[in-house]
């Protein structure tokens, strides 16, 4: 029979269960070691870390080149007077914004020289190596004044009307409108003018063109043709009028008045 005392003894310490010292061993067991993680990944955090440092040097040296190559461009075009100029600085600094601008820059000397051909082959590589340069708007505008200039006046309203739609929000818009109403006002279609630069006022309330626009609409008469309304004469006291006054004859009395 065992005895009363050994009920009372307190367990042995591996068969003693304390959820919170289990929960205090599991927490040191899972604790991050730096130094232990350092020791099996030193290797791969050195290359990683040499890659990025390669990067940063690549890049840093990149745009170094792409500020000294933009400066050099700039003052290229500066200097630029003649064609053999412009194209040098366009072929010398190609994707720079400084050889899209010695692009228009040729393109409306040409024009100026009426050589309207080779204005609208300049201007249209243009568009083809800089579709987002900031003035490509202004150069498919250019390609419909330059058409106009050689008087192809169809093409140039439909090129007119296609940077008015493609380039909603640039200031070439407003410009596209305002030259497709002066065609149709050269072509007679007073109406057409008048609803376009009504178009105009509306649309570009805000344009530095805007009170031109609204100039223009308010000169513009009417369709030859058109039914005038009579505009009624004052007489307050009946007296009678002369419709159709005649000139006195030379050297003679005036006509009388009925």
């Amino acid at each position: 029979m065992a005895s009363p005392s050994n009920a009372s003894e307190p367990e042995s310490p591996d068969e003693y269960d304390d959820p919170e010292v289990e929960e205090e061993e599991d927490f040191v067991d899972t604790r991050f070691d730096a130094l232990l993680f350092w020791d099996r990944n030193r290797q791969a955090i050195l290359i990683a870390g040499g890659i990025i440092l390669l990067a940063l040097v690549a890049f840093g040296i990149y745009e170094y080149n792409q500020g000294r190559l933009t400066a050099a461009a700039g003052a290229a075009l500066a200097q630029a007077v003649t064609e053999d100029d412009y194209r040098a600085v366009m072929s010398t600094y190609p994707g720079t914004i400084a050889a899209g601008n010695a692009s228009l820059l040729l393109a409306g000397k040409l024009r100026a020289e009426h050589n309207y051909d080779d204005a609208i082959q300049v201007l249209q590589t243009f568009l083809a190596n800089y579709p987002t340069h900031p003035l490509a708007s202004a150069a498919d505008l250019s390609i419909g004044e330059t058409l106009e200039a050689q008087g192809r006046v169809d093409d140039a309203m439909l090129k007119y009307q296609e940077v008015a739609a493609k380039y909603p929000d640039s200031y070439s818009a407003p410009i596209a409108l305002m030259d497709q109403a002066n065609i149709l006002q050269y072509q007679g279609k007073i109406d057409d003018a008048r609803r376009i630069f009504e178009n105009f006022v509306a649309q570009f309330p805000d344009s530095v063109f805007a009170g031109q626009a609204m100039a223009e609409m308010h000169l513009l008469r009417p369709t030859p043709g058109a039914a005038a309304e009579p505009t009624p004469e004052t007489n307050p006291e009946n007296l009678p009028t002369l419709t159709n006054p005649q000139p006195p004859a030379a050297g003679g009395p005036p006509a009388p008045t009925p």
